[in-house]
């Protein structure tokens, strides 16, 4: 069972799901084609992806442009993230207008991310475990992102955990791509 808890950006929503704990663990649904469909939401996932980070890693900001823009639904099963999202189309009135959630293996959280915005999490506990279902196969060459201290956000740490390729995205204000 799923319901909307909210839409903080078009295209993104905070979707909650049923857990069912008892003294054997959780048992949880993720996912459900026809709960999309009824949203007016074509999400076929194509692809799914899972990473592992230590404190203050901060993976992000990513997505992917053209015919590799897909649509994105992550989730932690592990510890607890601050996950970030980024209008990246310029012409939208919601460019660099960046919305967080906290999402943990405690909430039963969801959140879905339409084309057109860049993701990113950074890890608050000690350790996490996040899981990304796409609607197209990853593509290399149509893989872009964006710096995450350029974007209109104030991140809780001064100083994350970063990949090389995370250091050296362009400031979103020298964004060049555009979404269809």
């Amino acid at each position: 069972m799923f319901f909307i808890k909210s839409e903080p950006l078009p295209g993104v929503f905070v979707i909650e799901y049923k857990s069912l704990n008892d003294n054997r663990g959780q048992f949880n649904k993720i996912f459900e084609s026809k709960f999309f469909d009824n949203l007016g939401l074509k999400f076929q996932p194509e692809e799914y992806f899972f990473s592992t980070s230590k404190k203050n890693v901060l993976r992000g900001m990513h997505f992917q442009i053209e015919e590799a823009a897909h649509d994105k639904l992550v989730f932690c099963t592990y510890g607890n993230v601050l996950d970030v999202v980024v209008d990246v189309r310029r012409n939208s009135s919601f460019f660099n207008k960046p919305i967080s959630i906290d999402l943990s293996a405690d909430k039963p959280t969801m959140l879905f991310i339409g084309k057109g915005f860049a993701h990113g999490f950074l890890t608050k506990s000690d350790y996490s475990t996040m899981h990304y279902l796409t609607s197209t196969v990853h593509n290399q060459v149509l893989d872009r992102g964006v710096l995450w201290s350029s974007i209109d956000f104030k991140w809780p740490v001064k100083k994350p955990v970063l990949s090389k390729r995370d250091m050296e995205h362009p400031s979103i204000s020298d964004l060049k791509c555009e979404f269809s």
